[in-house]
């Protein structure tokens, strides 16, 4: 695996890789599942924050989250959270790949039209946030979504 350019962050699961790496630990064994379930969880957690805030009722927040989601929404009315929410209705999104995006300052690369499809990718690729965590940030909780 090459490393990336100094213009782009590594990702979550990159930079986990390599703490594992350095750390030796076994990907088979439980302190390398512990160890990624905190670090990714952590990460999600401080990087969703930093990008985008914890508060609900912030605009700029909104504006943000769709701007990450979406792509170029110059030609949008997102005025308010309310029409924030609307273009973000029916779009699922996995939140490692959300703050992924807003920190290498880009748009999301994969979106899901349902919330099956996420959880089916959430599986294959094992980007897991536990639900836990996204209780202390009501803006992160809103994306969440239940992964049978």
């Amino acid at each position: 695996m090459a490393a990336p350019s100094n213009n782009t962050p590594q990702s979550i699961v990159q930079a986990f890789q390599s703490l594992a790496l350095s750390e030796g630990l076994s990907k088979k064994s439980r302190a390398y599942k512990e160890r990624r379930r905190d670090f990714i969880a952590n990460s999600v957690q401080t990087g969703f924050i930093a990008q985008f805030g914890a508060n609900t009722s912030s605009l700029q927040s909104w504006n943000r989250l769709c701007e990450t989601v979406l792509g170029d929404v110059s030609d949008r009315d997102l005025t308010s959270i309310r029409k924030c929410k609307g273009v973000l209705k029916g779009v699922f999104v996995n939140l490692i790949d959300l703050v992924d995006a807003a920190n290498a300052s880009t748009n999301i690369r994969r979106t899901f039209t349902s919330s099956k499809d996420l959880s089916l990718y959430i599986k294959q690729t094992k980007k897991i946030f536990p639900k836990e965590r996204a209780k202390s940030n009501p803006l992160l909780r809103q994306f969440l979504i239940v992964v049978n």
